[in-house]
């Protein structure tokens, strides 16, 4: 095994040697670039779903009951339907919506504003509704109040159930109780993560 291990450190050094050798010339000198941006941001993005089944009045929304991952500027407190994000952006969406009945659900911004191209439906229940789409948030999106914001305010993002059409004054979202399966299984998701 120590046999092997020299070998090893030693193909490791040449290779560097060999290296060093191939260093070509100097280029031009003053020449004048444009100047680096300085402010480097971090990536920001929040991975929430929900494994517990839930009945979602028309107009209400999807409560996330857990966070795989948040990082960078935004935040998911686990149990809750909102997501907020403060910097400005362009930003990936993904939701995946496992439901019992007909719906509609959209990517709804601040309580008022439903997001474009966010809309997603089934006109049959027992299917499972994706999306991926790209969002771009801007300034003007940071109005809700945010303590925990270094601005003091967010853009808040919620999935709303937009329903109008049905019998049904709920939609329900279903998990491994409903399908008899063992393990805990996703219910609801939704994956934000900058790009710009």
């Amino acid at each position: 095994m120590s046999d092997e291990n020299v070998l090893i450190s030693e193909i490791i050094d040449n290779s560097f040697d060999d290296i060093a050798s191939e260093i070509g010339p100097t280029g031009p000198q003053n020449y004048n670039c444009p100047p680096c941006p300085n402010n480097y941001s971090f990536p920001t993005f929040v991975n929430a779903y929900s494994t517990c089944e839930q009945k979602i009045e028309k107009g209400g929304f999807i409560v996330f009951d857990n966070t795989n991952s948040v990082f960078g500027n935004c935040l998911h407190n686990p149990n809750t339907s909102e997501i907020f994000i403060w910097r400005p952006g362009y930003y990936s969406v993904y939701t995946s919506i496992f439901h019992m009945e007909a719906c509609q659900f959209s990517l709804l911004k601040n309580s008022h504003f439903i997001a474009p191209v966010s809309t997603v439906g089934s006109f049959f229940g027992s299917s499972q509704n994706t999306n991926y789409f790209i969002i771009q948030l801007e300034e003007s999106d940071m109005i809700t109040p945010a303590p925990f914001s270094n601005t003091g305010y967010a853009c808040k993002l919620q999935i709303v159930n937009n329903t109008k059409a049905s019998f049904m004054s709920y939609v329900t979202l279903i998990g491994s109780f409903s399908s008899g399966n063992q393990l805990p299984q996703i219910t609801a998701s939704i994956t934000i993560q900058s790009i710009v």
